[in-house]
C-alpha cells in the first residue's frame, strides 16, 4: 500500500487545467444554440436572405419575453422579496432584519438589485440558464503610521485592533498632562477601501461547468472566466497576501504578456466574442489583459485520501494560486425558466419560439414578396424588342416604356390569396399554446367571446398559470439559493453591528445574533383560478359555519376558526400564514391572559361597587346625623334664646332696681347733707 502524499503546485495546475479544458469544450458546444436564441431576440438576419427579396423578420422572441418581464420584476424586484429568512435558534425578527439589510445593501451597490434581477431573468428566458455570482468585496491597503506621543488608552486600543500591527511600541513616558504615554510608536494599519456584499451577473459565455454537473451546488467543478488586467490581480494580491507571503504567483509573466497555454501565442484570443487587439498590438505592464479563471473544484491536495473543496485562480493558463474554499459553497446561483430533468441547464423560452418566429418570418416574407410582384410585375423580354430593361425596373406612375409590344410577356405570379392569413392565425395559436403568453394576460383581447367580468378574470387567471409556474421555479431554484449564500457571507464577514427597524422600533443586530443554520422559504401568493376558487369556497363555508354557531353556540372552537383562517391564507399561495395571524398556542395564551385580566377587572369592579355602596350608606348616615344635629342645635338654640331673654329681662329688672336704689340712696345722701349743713356753726339757722 502506497502512502498518500500532498499534491505539488504543478500537479494541482495540471489537474485543474484538464478540468477547465473539458468545461470550456462543453461551453463551446452549447454556445451556437445560445447565440441563435439571442439572434432571434434581436431580430438579426437568418442567413438565407436573397437579394431583391423581402428580408423582414418577426420578433416573437423579443415580444413574448418583454411581455413576461414586468410580471417577474413586479413580483421579485418590488415590495417583499418573496423569500423568508429564518436562522435556527434565533428570533424570527432577526431573519427579517437581515433580509432587509441584504435588500438595502444590494440596492446601494452597482449593479443595484433591480438591474441585477432584470438581467438575470431576461438572460434565463433567452439563454436557458443564467447565473449570478455573490461575493464579499474586501480591499485593504497597508499604511505606515507614526505617533510622536500616544496615550496609554489609545495604545491599548491599537493593540486590540486586528487591522493594526504595531511595528515599534516606542518608549514609555510620563507626562503631567496626559499621564502614561508612549513616544515614537510605529504601526502598519490596514485601510479598508471596500468591505461589503457584492453581486454581479455572470454572462453565459463566462460561466464554466463540468459536463457531469447536474446542479450548481453539486460536487463537480464550476468556474468563472473573464478578462481582467494585471493591475486588478495586483490589487487582489495586495488584499489577500498575509505575513509578507504573496498569494498569487506568476504575476511577472502575466505583466510581460506571456501565456501558459500550448496555443500559438501569436494568435489573438477572441475571448468574450470580441477582437481583443484589432491593431495587432499586445498590451504589456499593469494594463496587460489577462484571461482570468476562478475555478471551484475538489481535489485531494493534502494526500489524506479525501477530497477537499478548493478554489484555484488561473491567468492566461498559469496557475496563480489556490486555497481551501473557506466559504464552503460555490458563489454562483443558477436560474432556469423550464427545468430539463436530470440536466444542469434548463430550457429557454427562446427555444419554444425560435421555430415559430422562423416560420412566421418566412410566411411574412412570401406575402410581402407577392405584394411586391403585384406592384412591380415580372416580365419576359424578347432580346430583339428594343425595350429598355431599366425602364421596366423604373416602375413609377406616368413612366413610358418604348419598344415592341409583342416583345414583352407578363409573368407576374397570381395575386395574394387572403385565405393564407388563417395560417398566420394558426401560427399565433401554436405560439400561445407553447408559451402560455396570450392576448388575455397581455390585456389586448378586446374581442373576447366572454364579456362577463368573472369570465374574463378566470380566463386571465388560467392564462397566467404558466408564468406563475416559472416565477415559482425562479424562486425555488435561484432566489432561495441566492439569498441563503448572501446570509452565509454576512455570517462570516460582517464586522460591525447594524440597526434594523422592527415593528416601528430600532434594534441593533450584531454578528453573533445572525449565526446559525440558514433556512429559506418561498412565500409568494398566486392569482390562478385554482387558489381563487378554493378561497371563494372557504368564504362560503365560513359564512355557513358562523350562522350555525349563532344557532348552536360552541360549534366553532378557536382551533377550528384558526384552521379556517390558515387555510384561506394558504389558498392564495402564502405559505407563511403566521405573518398574518398568530399561532393557536399564542392566541390561547393571549386569550387566557385577557380572560384572567377581565376576571381581575370584574372582581375589582365588584369590590369598587361594594365600596361605593358602603360609601353611599355612610353618606346617608352622615346626612341623617347631620339633620339630627341640626335639629338638636335648633332646640338648643331655642332654649338658649329663651334663657338669654330671661337673663336679659332679669338684668333689666336688676338694672331698674339698681337705678331706683341709686336714686333713693342719692336722695338720702342729699337730705343728710342738707341736715348736716344746717347743724354746722354759722349755718343758716345760726345767722
Amino acid at each position: 500500500m502506497t502512502e498518500n502524499t500532498a499534491m505539488t503546485f504543478e500537479e494541482i495546475e495540471k489537474d485543474v487545467t484538464t478540468e477547465i479544458d473539458a468545461a470550456e469544450e462543453y461551453s463551446r458546444k452549447r454556445s451556437p444554440r445560445r447565440e441563435t436564441s439571442w439572434d432571434r431576440y434581436y431580430g438579426r438576419k437568418l442567413g438565407n436572405e436573397v437579394k431583391g427579396r423581402s428580408q423582414f423578420i418577426t420578433r416573437e422572441v423579443m415580444d413574448t419575453i418583454e411581455w413576461m418581464m414586468p410580471y417577474f420584476i413586479r413580483t421579485f424586484a418590488s415590495g417583499s422579496p418573496k423569500v423568508d429568512l429564518t436562522i435556527e435558534g434565533q428570533d424570527a425578527w432577526i431573519g427579517k432584519a437581515l433580509m432587509d439589510k441584504i435588500q438595502i445593501d444590494l440596492s446601494d451597490s452597482s449593479p443595484n438589485i433591480f438591474v441585477l434581477f432584470y438581467q438575470w431573468f431576461k438572460d434565463a428566458l433567452v439563454s436557458d440558464t443564467a447565473f449570478v455570482k455573490t461575493s464579499w468585496r474586501l480591499d485593504q491597503e497597508e499604511v505606515n503610521m507614526k505617533f510622536d506621543k500616544l496615550p496609554a488608552q489609545f495604545m491599548q486600543t491599537l493593540s486590540e485592533d486586528p487591522d493594526v500591527t504595531i511595528t515599534n511600541p516606542g518608549q514609555l513616558s510620563i507626562d503631567e498632562m496626559t499621564g502614561i504615554a508612549f513616544e515614537g510608536v510605529a504601526a502598519k494599519v490596514k485601510k479598508t477601501l471596500k468591505d461589503g456584499l457584492y453581486a454581479e451577473n455572470t454572462p453565459h459565455w463566462e460561466f464554466l461547468a463540468d459536463p457531469k454537473s447536474r446542479d450548481v451546488n453539486d460536487e463537480y467543478g464550476k468556474g468563472h472566466k473573464t478578462e481582467v488586467t494585471v493591475d486588478y490581480l495586483k490589487r487582489v494580491n495586495r488584499a489577500w497576501s498575509k505575513d509578507g507571503e504573496k498569494f498569487f504567483r506568476n504575476l511577472e509573466e502575466l505583466e510581460d504578456g506571456k501565456s501558459g497555454s500550448d496555443i500559438d501565442e501569436s494568435e489573438e484570443i477572441n475571448y468574450m466574442g470580441k477582437d481583443a487587439n484589432e491593431d495587432g498590438k499586445t498590451e504589456i505592464g499593469p494594463k496587460s489583459p489577462v484571461k482570468f479563471i476562478e475555478w471551484y473544484t475538489r481535489l485531494d491536495v493534502d494526500g489524506d485520501g479525501y477530497l477537499e473543496d478548493i478554489v484555484c485562480y488561473l491567468g492566461n493558463d498559469f496557475l496563480l494560486g489556490w486555497q481551501e474554499n473557506d466559504d464552503e459553497f460555490i458563489p454562483f446561483s443558477a436560474l432556469k425558466p423550464i427545468i430539463d430533468n436530470y440536466k444542469f441547464y434548463g430550457i429557454s423560452y427562446a427555444d419554444l419560439l425560435i421555430e415559430i418566429q422562423n416560420l412566421k418570418t418566412m410566411l411574412f416574407r412570401r406575402i410581402l414578396d407577392n405584394f411586391d410582384f403585384q406592384n412591380s410585375g415580372r416580365w419576359l423580354k424578347d432580346p430583339g424588342s428594343a425595350i429598355d430593361s431599366a425602364q421596366l425596373l423604373n416602375n413609377s406612375p406616368g413612366s413610358v416604356i418604348t419598344g415592341k409590344k409583342d416583345g414583352l410577356v407578363d409573368l407576374t405570379p397570381a395575386p395574394f390569396n387572403p385565405g393564407v392569413l388563417t395560417i398566420l392565425e394558426y401560427v399565433d395559436t401554436i405560439k400561445e399554446n407553447r408559451t402560455g403568453v396570450t392576448a388575455y394576460n397581455q390585456g389586448m383581447d378586446s374581442g373576447s367571446l366572454n364579456q362577463t367580468a368573472t369570465g374574463i378574470v378566470r380566463i386571465q387567471s388560467a392564462a397566467m398559470q404558466r408564468m406563475e409556474l416559472i416565477g415559482r421555479i425562479f424562486a425555488e431554484v435561484g432566489l432561495k439559493d441566492f439569498y441563503s449564500k448572501c446570509v452565509l457571507l454576512y455570517q462570516k464577514y460582517l464586522k460591525k453591528s447594524f440597526i434594523a427597524r422592527v415593528h416601528g422600533t430600532e434594534k441593533e443586530v450584531s454578528r453573533d445574533m445572525i449565526q446559525g443554520r440558514v433556512k429559506c422559504r418561498v412565500n409568494m401568493g398566486v392569482t390562478a383560478s385554482v387558489g381563487a376558487e378554493e378561497a371563494q369556497k372557504l368564504v362560503q363555508i365560513m359564512a355557513m359555519l358562523f350562522k350555525l354557531h349563532e344557532m348552536f353556540p360552541g360549534l366553532l372552537t378557536p382551533e377550528k376558526v384558526h384552521n379556517l383562517a390558515r387555510r384561506y391564507i394558504t389558498s392564495y399561495g402564502f405559505q407563511e400564514a403566521d405573518d398574518f395571524i398568530a399561532s393557536l398556542d399564542e392566541y390561547m395564551e393571549q386569550s387566557k391572559a385577557i380572560t384572567d385580566q377581565h376576571g381581575k377587572q370584574a372582581q375589582l369592579q365588584e369590590q369598587m361597587m361594594l365600596m361605593q355602596q358602603k360609601l353611599s350608606e355612610m353618606e346617608v348616615m352622615i346626612k341623617k346625623k347631620g339633620v339630627e344635629i341640626k335639629e338638636k342645635k335648633v332646640t338648643q338654640d331655642g332654649i338658649l334664646g329663651k334663657m338669654e331673654i330671661e337673663q336679659e329681662r332679669e338684668e333689666s329688672i336688676r338694672e331698674t332696681q339698681q337705678r331706683e336704689d341709686d336714686s333713693v340712696r342719692d336722695h338720702k345722701i342729699g337730705l343728710m347733707e342738707i341736715l348736716l349743713d344746717r347743724n354746722r356753726p354759722g349755718g343758716q339757722e345760726g345767722r
